[in-house]
C-alpha cells in the first residue's frame, strides 16, 4: 500500500510541487562558455557536482535536458523505482544501480549512454561521502567512455543547510542561485593510476574552488 500511494499519488503530487518550487528560483549561469566547449567536443558529458548541490542541480538541469536528455543513476531498490518515476516526470532518464547494489551494471549502463553521446550527472562525493572528496569512479567512467567531465558548483543566496553528511543546501522559494561552471576535463584512454589520481585531485580542487571551500593545495 505504501508504494502504491507513493507511485500513483506521491510522485505526481511531488512532481507538481517540485515544479512550482523550481519555477520560483532565479538561476544564473557563470562561465556558460565552458558548457558550449563541452558540447563542441562531440562527446557525452558527465555533469560533475557535490552532493550538497543536488536540489539546484536538478533545477538547473532542466535547461540542458531540453537540448539532450540527462541520465541519472538511481538505486535498484523499491525506493529507487519511485525516484525513477519522479525523475521521468521531470524529463530525466535513469540508469538503475548504485555503488552498493548493481554497481557494475550501473557503470556499464552509464558507459553505454555516454558512448552514444548522451549525458549524465553525478554527485562525485556521493552517495555516502566523505563530503567534498571526489571518488575515482567518475574518472574511470570518463576514461572508458571518452566522455567530458564538466565541473560546476552552486551558490544560493537564500537557503536552508541540512545537518546531513553532505550539508545539503535547499534554496528558499524565489531565491537567486548561481551555477558556476569550470573548465571541461578530458581523461585519456591510456591514463594510468598516477595520471588518474592527478586528474582526480585536479577535479576535486576545481570543485572546491568553485564552491568556495579550501583546497588541499591551500592547506
Amino acid at each position: 500500500m505504501k508504494y502504491f500511494l507513493l507511485r500513483y499519488i506521491g510522485v505526481p503530487l511531488g512532481s507538481l510541487l517540485f515544479r512550482l518550487w523550481q519555477a520560483s528560483l532565479r538561476i544564473e549561469y557563470k562561465n556558460i562558455n565552458y558548457l558550449e566547449d563541452a558540447h563542441r567536443s562531440g562527446r557525452g558529458i558527465i555533469f560533475s557536482f557535490w552532493h550538497c548541490d543536488l536540489f539546484v542541480t536538478s533545477c538547473a538541469g532542466r535547461r540542458e535536458n531540453r537540448r539532450k536528455k540527462i541520465y541519472i543513476l538511481t538505486s535498484r531498490s523499491r525506493d529507487g523505482e519511485v525516484f525513477t518515476r519522479f525523475l521521468a516526470n521531470l524529463g530525466f532518464g535513469a540508469v538503475r544501480g548504485s555503488s552498493a547494489r548493481g554497481g557494475i551494471g550501473a557503470f556499464l549502463g552509464l558507459n553505454r549512454k555516454l558512448r552514444l553521446g548522451m549525458n549524465t550527472a553525478l554527485a562525485l562525493d556521493g552517495p555516502r561521502g566523505p563530503c567534498f572528496e571526489v571518488k575515482i569512479g567518475a574518472l574511470l567512467l570518463a576514461k572508458t567512455s571518452r566522455a567530458i567531465l564538466l565541473p560546476f558548483a552552486v551558490h544560493c543566496h537564500s537557503k536552508i543547510t541540512l545537518r546531513s553528511w553532505d550539508r545539503c543546501e535547499i534554496p528558499l522559494p524565489f531565491s537567486r542561485c548561481e551555477v558556476k561552471l569550470g573548465k571541461p576535463i578530458a581523461i585519456r584512454s591510456d591514463a594510468d593510476g598516477d595520471s588518474l589520481e592527478a586528474s582526480r585531485m585536479n577535479l576535486e580542487n576545481t570543485l572546491r574552488k568553485l564552491k568556495g571551500i579550501a583546497t588541499y593545495t591551500d592547506s
